[in-house]
């Protein structure tokens, strides 16, 4: 994983409430890729992880009440 890579992830995981053990690898992996300049696969994979978990929740729990005004659920 690139270092732009990583911090689009994070951006979008400082929006969300992570649980502390979360909290805790996303700080252990930042200060991974400070001192090694890289992140293992293992780490990478957790990572991800992470993200599609709380974007799948987002859009499973809070999607259609973050709709915008005037949009439609009709498809296209």
């Amino acid at each position: 994983m690139d270092q732009e890579r990583f911090k689009c992830i994070l951006s979008v995981l400082e929006q969300y409430e992570l649980t502390l053990r979360e909290e805790q690898f996303v700080e252990a992996v930042k200060k991974c890729l400070n001192e090694n300049g890289k992140i293992t696969d293992q780490q990478e994979s957790v990572l991800e992880g992470i993200y599609k978990e709380k974007i799948w929740i987002r859009k499973t729990f809070l999607g259609q009440n973050n709709l915008p005004k005037g949009s439609s659920l009709k498809a296209a």
